[in-house]
């Protein structure tokens, strides 16, 4: 970013302060990003002696080193099993895309998933506090 455009983000965001709007609300030009958990550094007393330890999780956990392995071969196994997790995520991401079209029609379709989790859910919440909402709808 350079710097006039940090500037002008400093600016919208003391003038949505200021207004009292949220930050990432339509009153404020500059996109807000959610902040990334950072992931923690797996803890082990002993070098490793299976390549993928239980408790261990790709997502939370920072990537292992080879030095944190017994062996060599472990480590590339560690390396292997973290390719397949990645490509089960692009996988899933490829189906998804797939489902929902062009990039045009993409953040519709996405919109209308939402809505239709929102929608079953409240019909839920309906039917437990006994409305029929079969009638509702006719």
């Amino acid at each position: 970013m350079s710097k006039a455009t940090k500037k002008a983000a400093k600016a919208a965001k003391a003038a949505a302060k200021a207004s009292g709007a949220e930050p990432g609300s339509q009153a404020t030009d500059v996109v807000v990003k959610k902040k990334k958990s950072k992931r923690t550094v797996f803890v082990h007393t002993e070098p490793l002696e299976v390549a993928v330890p239980e408790k261990f999780d790709f997502a939370k956990n920072k990537p292992l080193k080879k030095t944190d392995f017994k062996n060599e071969d472990l480590f590339f196994e560690y390396k292997a099993a973290e390719c397949d997790a990645k490509a089960i995520v692009f996988r899933a991401k490829a189906e998804e895309s797939k489902k929902l079209g062009s990039t045009k029609d993409r953040a519709k379709a996405k919109r209308l998933l939402k809505m239709q989790e929102k929608m079953a859910e409240l019909r839920e919440q309906l039917e437990a506090d006994g409305v029929n909402v079969e009638e509702l709808l006719a």
